[in-house]
C-alpha cells in the first residue's frame, strides 16, 4: 500500500519537535557534565534525575486539563519561548561564574514543567493534520526521530559544546526552544479542543473527567497497565546496567555508552517497523508480543555471558517495546474525543514517568539484596505478569484508527 505524505502541518510539527528534541539531548549530556564539574558527591549529581521527574509527578496530572482548555498551538509557543528564556538565564548564569548545583535542580524542573505541556499538546494535535489512516506512520516518524535526537545526535553535540565552553550547551539549547518555538508558530490556528468544559470547571475537576474516562474504558486501561510496566521494568534494569558492564563485562564508561545505545537503537528500529507490523499482524497480537518480547530481552541479559548478547538482549527491548507504545498512541488518538485528549495523553505520560523511579528503586533494591543477575529476572516478570490482562480485552476489541476515528478527525 503505498503511503500518503503527511501534510505541511504535520511537517511543522515533526521539524519542532525533532529541533527541541536536540537541544534536550544537548542538556541530557551537559548538565551531569556541569554537575560533575560544580561537585563529586554522587547522590547530588544523581538528584538531577530526580529534578528531571518532578514535574511529571507534581504538574502532569493538571497539564493535560489545561493543553485541553487553551488553544493547543499557542500553548506550545509560550511553552516554548518560556523555556527557551529561562535556559537563557542558565547560560548567563554559568557565563557569569556561576556554580550553585541548586540551580541546575530547578532549571531542569522548569524545563520539565514546560514538558509536561508541550508534549501532550503536540499529541493531541497529530490527529487533527493527518488521516486517520496515517496515525501509525505519523507517530512512528515522531517518535523514532525522539529517539534519534534525544540519545544519538544530542548527547554527543552536547559533550562536544561543553568542551568548547561550559555555557556554550545551555546557549544551544535555548536557540533550540526558540527556533520551535518559530516553526510551531506557522501552524495553522484554531487548534483548541472542540466542546472542552466551560473556562469555570477547576483543574481538579477536568483531570477528574479524564482519568474516569481512561478509567470506563477497558482497553485504555489495559493500555495504561503496559505502559507502566514497560517503563517500570525498563528502569529497573537500566538502574543497575553499569554495574552488570563493568562487573561482569569489564567495559569502559565507552562500552557502558554503546550498552545504553543498544537499547535506544531498539526504541528507534522498533519505531521504524512498527507500522508494518500493525499492517501484517493483529493489533492485540503485536501487543502481547511485545510485552513477552521485552520479557525476553531482559532474561537475555541475565543469562548472557559476554557482552555483545546483552546488548542483544537490550535491542530486542527497545525493538519490542516501541511497537507496543505505537498500538497504544494511535488507538488514543483515534478513540480519545478531542475536547480530552490532552488529558488522557497527559495521564499515560504521568504514567510512564512515575513508573521509572519506582522501577529504578525496584531494580536497586534486588541489585542488593539478591545480585544484579535478579534485577533483570524482576524486570522480566514485571512487564511478563501484564500479558494476561493484555489479551482478555484486546483480542475482540477494534484498535485500528482508521476504523475508530469520529468526526474530529484529520483530514
Amino acid at each position: 500500500m503505498k503511503r500518503r505524505r503527511l501534510g505541511p502541518s504535520y511537517v511543522k510539527l515533526f521539524t519542532a519537535y525533532v529541533v527541541s528534541n536536540v537541544g534536550n539531548g544537548v542538556l541530557l549530556a551537559a548538565l551531569p557534565l556541569l554537575a560533575a564539574s560544580i561537585t563529586r558527591d554522587p547522590l547530588t549529581i544523581s538528584g538531577l534525575t530526580a529534578a528531571a521527574g518532578i514535574p511529571w509527578l507534581v504538574v502532569g496530572p493538571l497539564s493535560g486539563t489545561i493543553v485541553d482548555r487553551f488553544d493547543r498551538r499557542r500553548t506550545m509557543v509560550v511553552t516554548e519561548f518560556g523555556r527557551g528564556a529561562i535556559v537563557a538565564l542558565g547560560a548567563a548564569y554559568v557565563l557569569a561564574g556561576g556554580g550553585s548545583i541548586w540551580v541546575l535542580y530547578a532549571l531542569l524542573i522548569l524545563i520539565g514543567i514546560g514538558e509536561t505541556l508541550f508534549d501532550p499538546s503536540g499529541l493531541a494535535m497529530v490527529p487533527t493534520m493527518v488521516a486517520p489512516s496515517q496515525l501509525d506512520q505519523a507517530n512512528s516518524q515522531l517518535f523514532g526521530s525522539q529517539v534519534l535526537a534525544q540519545r544519538f545526535v544530542g548527547p554527543p553535540l552536547g559533550g562536544w559544546l561543553f568542551a568548547l565552553a561550559v555555557w556554550a550547551p545551555l546557549a544551544a539549547d535555548t536557540l533550540s526552544f526558540l527556533i520551535s518555538a518559530v516553526v510551531v508558530m506557522m501552524l495553522p490556528k484554531g487548534t483548541r479542543a472542540q466542546g472542552s468544559e466551560a473556562p469555570d470547571v477547576g483543574l481538579w475537576s477536568g483531570m477528574m473527567e479524564g482519568v474516569r474516562w481512561v478509567w470506563r474504558d477497558p482497553v485504555l486501561r489495559v493500555f495504561m497497565y503496559g505502559t507502566g510496566a514497560l517503563h517500570f521494568s525498563t528502569a529497573a534494569g537500566t538502574s543497575v546496567l553499569v554495574l552488570i558492564a563493568q562487573d561482569r563485562f569489564q567495559l569502559t564508561g565507552f562500552g557502558y555508552g554503546l550498552s545504553l545505545g543498544g537499547l535506544a537503537l531498539g526504541y528507534f528500529w522498533g519505531f521504524v517497523i512498527a507500522p508494518s507490523a500493525v499492517r501484517r499482524l493483529p493489533r492485540a497480537k503485536v501487543c502481547v508480543g511485545s510485552v513477552m518480547g521485552a520479557a525476553a530481552g531482559f532474561l537475555l541479559v541475565a543469562a548472557s555471558g559476554t557482552a555483545w548478547v546483552a546488548g542483544l538482549g537490550l535491542i530486542v527491548v527497545g525493538l519490542s517495546a516501541s511497537q507496543f507504545d505505537l498500538v497504544a498512541i494511535s488507538y488514543r488518538q483515534a478513540g480519545v474525543p478531542d475536547r480530552l485528549r490532552g488529558r488522557v495523553m497527559a495521564g499515560f505520560l504521568f504514567v510512564a514517568h512515575g513508573a521509572i523511579p519506582l522501577g529504578a528503586m525496584l531494580g536497586g533494591l534486588v541489585a542488593t539484596w539478591a545480585g544484579v543477575t535478579y534485577s533483570y529476572v524482576a524486570a522480566a516478570l514485571s512487564i511478563a505478569i501484564v500479558a494476561p490482562l493484555l489479551w482478555p480485552v484486546l483480542k475482540d476489541a477494534e484498535l485500528d484508527p482508521e476504523r475508530l476515528s469520529g468526526p474530529d478527525a484529520g483530514p
